[in-house]
Order: structure tokens, then sequence, then C-alpha cells
């Protein structure tokens, strides 16, 4: 069962849309820049109405709560109580992922935002010394849908991501060659780089035949936004 219908929901339908036993909830909120309460009460409703279906729970929390500089947010905030819900369960796998880049026109989503910036020659300002960690959207769902399969993952916290981690100026420049157009873009002094264990998603990574390789950044940012 699938709640939700953006990109982690297309990403994990095929496995888990028609498995009654298992919960898969998809349906939080997008922008993590979000500050109305509005948005954070209607997630955290529907989280509480799929907690008491009794069934295995699987949530997607956040990697950004490593980030001593989004700690605080409302997002971040919103996030660790929703954590507290999911692990007050019976059976639950709460999985936090960093970016997640994927077929989706959300405009919140970094990578949508730089390539919408770029293509329409606008001005943005990025973080001198903020890093990303990116993964693509099919390589998280293959790896939690085996550790899922596998029981490798009932009441646990597991972090899933790539153990590479980019400065977003080097993104920036990913994309301008890509997109083979110029950034219109000003650096700020501002940004932190943080690093989360991913090890068990490697491992199992691996395992699936999915390979964290010096270009993976590169050709992940080429699959999705490279011109047609």
């Amino acid at each position: 069962m699938i709640i939700g219908n953006g990109l982690l929901a297309s990403a994990f339908r095929d496995a888990w849309g028609h498995e009654p036993s298992v919960v898969v909830f998809a349906s939080g909120v997008s922008n993590s820049r979000e500050v109305e309460e509005g948005a954070f009460l209607r997630e955290e409703n529907l989280l509480k109405e799929a907690v008491s279906l009794s069934k295995h729970l699987v949530y997607f929390s956040t990697c950004s709560i490593y980030d001593p500089s989004l700690g605080k947010t409302p997002y971040v905030l919103h996030k660790k109580r929703m954590e507290e819900l999911v692990v007050s369960s019976e059976r639950f796998s709460l999985f936090r992922l960093p970016q997640a880049v994927g077929m989706t026109s959300n405009p919140n989503t970094l990578a949508n935002y730089l390539c919408t910036n770029i293509m329409r020659g606008s001005h943005f300002v990025i973080w001198r010394d903020a890093k990303r960690n990116l993964i693509d959207v099919v390589h998280a769902a293959a790896i939690i849908s085996n550790l899922i399969r596998t029981g490798q993952c009932l009441n646990m916290v597991l972090n899933v991501g790539s153990p590479i981690y980019i400065l977003v100026p080097e993104l920036v420049r990913i994309f301008e060659t890509v997109l083979r157009k110029k950034a219109n873009y000003e650096l700020a002094s501002s940004g932190s780089a943080y690093i989360f264990d991913t090890t068990e998603a490697e491992n199992i990574a691996s395992r699936i035949g999915i390979r964290f390789h010096d270009r993976y950044v590169e050709e992940l940012i080429s699959k999705y936004y490279a011109p047609k």
C-alpha cells in the first residue's frame, strides 16, 4: 500500500503498491523551506491514520537532521516529531534520505531549483560551503525494497544515501556542463558540510549491483536533466 503521489511514491508503487501488509508513507511535506503549520499538520494527521492501520509502516525522513545549520528549521523540527510518532508504532522502518533525484515536477527539490534557474537565466544565490549528498530515487527505492524484503530494517532507523558528498558550487558546475548553459549565481559565505553513516545502504547497493563510482553525480544529473 502506498500513501502519496510524488517522487518517492512513484518509485515504490510497482514493488509495494499492492502489498497489503506494508504501508509505504510517501506523502510528507515536499518543501524543506515550508513554514506553514497547516502543511505540517496535514502530514501529521495522515501519518497518525497510517500508524492506526497496525501494518508494517515505512516512513521517509531527512538527513538534514544531521545538518547543524538546518537543525532548528520548522521542516526539520517537524520531521523529528514525525520520527517520534513512527517509532512509537509496533512495526516500522524509518529511512532518512538525502537529496533524492528523479523525474518530478516539484520545484522545491535542489536539482529542479538549480536546473530551472540556470535554464531561465535567473539570478540565484548558493552557499559556498554547503555540501549535499545525492542519490538516484531508483537506487534508493531498490536499496530500501531489499531491506524491507529481507527484514533487515524492522524497527530500525537507517540512512539511505550515497558515500559521495558534493559542494553545491560544484553541483552547479555539473549542471552547467549538462545543460550547456552558464549559471547566473553568486556565492554566499554560508553553509555547512555534514556526514552521516551510509554503511548499510552501501553494502546493499554493492550486493544488488549499484555502483557509487567517481562520476555518480555527473551521470545522475545527466540521466534526468540532459536535453533530449
